[in-house]
């Protein structure tokens, strides 16, 4: 034990950075998966922190079995072989991811309840069974990686593992064959996310980090190769330029690790672009589900909304209501409806700068100035003078009796929609005398007293139920609903009803007369049908109604109702406000005109705009007995209904593999510290000052900077072009806008401005040599040892 404690602490630079990568990419795979699990999205997200993990982890096992070397040379010397040689070799890292291991689930544990406390509603359970599973198998991983490492030490040969100085070794043909094989996956993953439809796969899952390596293998390949063929002109412009050129092409120290910061800088660029683009949907869709300030939903129907906000904002400047009908699996049918009177006043400029602002500013012209026939009253009067009454006869029955048909018979229906969204009539019979002259009746409409909205009227025959074809045309000379005259608007026949009595099997030669109905100056003239009552509707309703359209080949209006109305389509635009991508706006009054109720699935609400007065807010609670929901609470809730924290979850992947990277770029700087220090006291022996020597070291550091800078913009870009739109971002709704998934500009600049400081700050620091520490003597003083 005391053998093992003693390799420990003389091994101790190493071990911390191998406990600390254990630490790093357990706590980190925890947290994720927990946090996935929570979320209800692919665990798999942890994907690319286990592929850096596993790049990384690699060079701190090499590490180990060359600090390890001449131990093992004087092992093999003393006749260890086998089992016990292994054994000797690997307990030192099975003790250090032990402990990693341990304190990576103890951070995992924490990051779980932080993150799940902070970005979604409960905090999750801190451990489960999977977390422990894959913390073991990353331990298990972990110490197969040090051992195949330590296996390459093993197999060399015994003078060199003997020798006190580490020589550049040419790149053998298994690490040639990786590096394509990188190229190779990263090209699979790229295609995969392009071409694979429904959840994404490992590989897909695996893109950002295989193109990060990829890309940070090409830059490695690029540094050398350029500083090979600078070599031999650097040499006569300059020995610091000389000094860095040759050492770029020859050491490892700060080139190798290069590729892991460009790995986790391209997944940082990655993670930042999807987080840039789930804000941006969640703020978009947000605007398209409220068009303001806030919203408050209602169960009165839209006409009652638009009563509502009439009543408690006359001046128009405050509230307006819309109405949804989503129908997602009936996308032909998906429709809203707007206050288009009131829209620019209330609106305003809320959809500038978004894709719905053109629709949004076109939305006035959606006003026709057509008003629902909105009366008020509880009883109904009527009255009705015969133009052309049909004779009585008599005839004798099946059963011998005298039945009499024909006679000025009539019955009136006015059919409405309540002020509580429901549809009502309202039947009224009475004789009309031949004689010409008027009879009036009246009857109780008690549902109309707060108000209704007229849809239709029906005259026709009574007869008993006996079918007449006389002609029978009366003139209504007058119709009111309390104080309301119904004769004001000018009424048409319902082409339907025309086509039903033609379609009686009873009168097949019926010809009906030329003109069916005349709105008269001194009344309404209807000429009945002879089999069934004929359906008069308000002349407004089939006006043709104005719409603004969204993806929809054949758009149809309909009304509040659900019926069909004569469609004006005055525009067509990608994002239109409360519908989206796919679906028709119209407006709410112009629909409403003779339209039944407001059907069922249509989601009602009052908008208010920003600044309005808390009294005006109170009210409206009030009035609807609902809460107010803002446009932020929205927001959020349409990040967690579609999936708007599986961004958070890849951010946290993308953190863990920055302190991948942070580790093995440090481990790399202080592996190698002690030979460029050494390099640099032999350079002053040959007579070479340490300004020179700093001019070389300042001359890789901006050469492997820019390269850096570089290689993470190109490889954030390429990530985010070919890989963003496939991961599992989002589950965008049927009808929800896209996602965009185009590259941004600060998403690909911090990550590489960030990677540019790593690689100055950290790689300085090996750089960053002083006389007392390169001092000649100091290679006296190590061939002495």
């Amino acid at each position: 034990m005391s053998r093992v404690l003693r390799g420990i602490w003389s091994r101790r630079g190493a071990l911390t950075t191998l406990v600390l990568m254990a630490v790093v990419v357990v706590g980190g795979a925890v947290t994720v998966l927990q946090f996935a699990e929570a979320a209800d999205t692919s665990r798999w997200l942890t994907a690319p922190l286990l592929l850096l993990g596993a790049v990384a982890v690699p060079s701190i096992g090499a590490e180990l079995a060359v600090a390890r070397r001449e131990e093992i040379g004087l092992a093999r010397l003393r006749g260890i072989h086998g089992i016990r040689l292994w054994r000797f070799l690997l307990v030192e890292p099975l003790l250090a991811i032990v402990v990693g291991t341990l304190l990576g689930l103890v951070v995992g544990a924490v990051g779980t309840a932080t993150a799940t406390r902070t970005w979604l509603d409960d905090a999750a359970p801190a451990l489960e069974q999977p977390a422990l599973v894959v913390a073991a198998g990353i331990a298990g991983a972990g110490l197969l990686i040090v051992g195949l490492s330590a296996a390459a030490a093993l197999r060399e040969p015994l003078a060199v593992q003997v020798s006190t100085r580490r020589r550049p070794r040419r790149a053998t043909t298994l690490t040639i064959f990786l590096s394509v094989l990188l190229l190779v996956s990263a090209g699979v993953a790229a295609y995969r996310s392009r071409a694979a439809a429904g959840d994404p796969d490992l590989v897909v899952l695996l893109g950002p980090a295989l193109v990060g390596l990829a890309l940070g293998q090409v830059a490695i390949w690029v540094i050398r190769i350029a500083a090979r063929g600078l070599t031999p002109t650097t040499e006569k412009r300059g020995l610091g330029a000389f000094l860095a050129a040759r050492r770029l092409a020859r050491a490892d120290d700060l080139v190798t690790p290069i590729r892991l910061v460009v790995a986790a800088a391209v997944v940082g660029a990655l993670a930042l672009s999807g987080a840039v683009s789930v804000s941006g949907w969640t703020r978009e869709q947000a605007a398209v589900e409220v068009p303001g300030a806030r919203v408050i939903s209602t169960d009165v129907g839209a006409l009652g909304a638009v009563e509502l906000t009439e009543r408690i904002d006359p001046e128009g400047t405050h509230l307006v209501a819309t109405a949804i009908v989503r129908n997602e699996t009936r996308l032909a049918e998906r429709r809203a409806y707007v206050d288009a009177a009131r829209w620019d006043a209330v609106v305003g400029d809320f959809y500038d700068g978004t894709p719905a602002r053109a629709a949004s500013d076109a939305i006035d012209r959606l006003d026709t100035d057509v008003e629902p026939f909105q009366v008020s009253g509880d009883r109904l009067t009527v009255s009705m003078s015969g133009l052309e009454v049909p004779a009585v006869r008599t005839f004798t029955g099946p059963d011998g009796e005298d039945v009499r048909v024909g006679g000025g018979g009539a019955e009136l229906t006015l059919r409405f929609v309540t002020s509580a969204n429901v549809s009502g009539a309202v039947a009224l019979r009475t004789q009309v005398p031949a004689d010409g002259a008027a009879v009036t009746r009246s009857v109780r409409v008690p549902e109309c007293a707060d108000g209704c909205a007229v849809t239709g009227l029906d005259v026709g025959r009574d007869s008993r139920g006996l079918i007449d074809g006389s002609p029978f045309v009366v003139l209504l000379e007058r119709l009111e609903l309390g104080k309301d005259d119904l004769l004001q608007r000018a009424w048409v026949p319902d082409p339907v009803s025309v086509q039903s009595a033609l379609n009686s099997r009873f009168f097949r030669n019926y010809e009906p007369p030329a003109v069916m109905t005349v709105n008269r100056p001194d009344g309404l003239q209807v000429a009945m049908l002879p089999s069934v009552p004929l359906a008069l509707d308000l002349e407004l309703a089939e006006a043709a109604v104005p719409v603004l359209v969204a993806d929809q080949d054949e758009p149809v209006a309909l009304d509040l109702g659900g019926d069909e109305r004569t469609t004006d389509v005055i525009g067509v635009a990608r994002s239109m406000p409360l519908i989206g991508s796919v679906g028709l706006l119209s407006d709410i009054r112009t629909s409403a005109v003779g339209s039944g109720p407001t059907v069922p699935s249509a989601e009602v609400q009052i908008v208010a705009a920003a600044g309005t007065p808390q009294a005006v807010l109170d009210d409206v609670a009030a009035a609807t007995g609902s809460s107010w929901r803002t446009f932020e609470t929205v927001r959020e809730e349409l990040g967690e209904r579609h999936g708007g924290a599986q961004s958070v979850a890849y951010a946290l992947t993308a953190i863990a593999c920055a302190l991948v990277a942070l580790l093995a770029l440090g481990a790399g700087v202080a592996r190698h510290l002690r030979d460029y220090r050494r390099d640099v006291a032999s350079l002053r022996v040959l007579g070479i000052s340490m300004s020179t020597a700093r001019k070389a070291g300042r001359a890789e550091l901006v050469s492997l900077t820019v390269l850096v800078v570089a290689s993470v913009v190109a490889g954030g870009w390429l990530a985010t072009t070919l890989l963003l739109e496939g991961l599992p971002l989002l589950a965008i709704p049927t009808a929800g806008l896209p996602l965009d998934t185009t590259p941004n500009a600060w998403p690909l600049a911090l990550p590489a401005l960030l990677s540019a400081a790593a690689v100055v700050l950290v790689g300085g620091r090996a750089r960053a040599v002083r006389a007392a520490t390169t001092r000649p003597s100091l290679l006296r003083e190590e061939e002495v040892r």
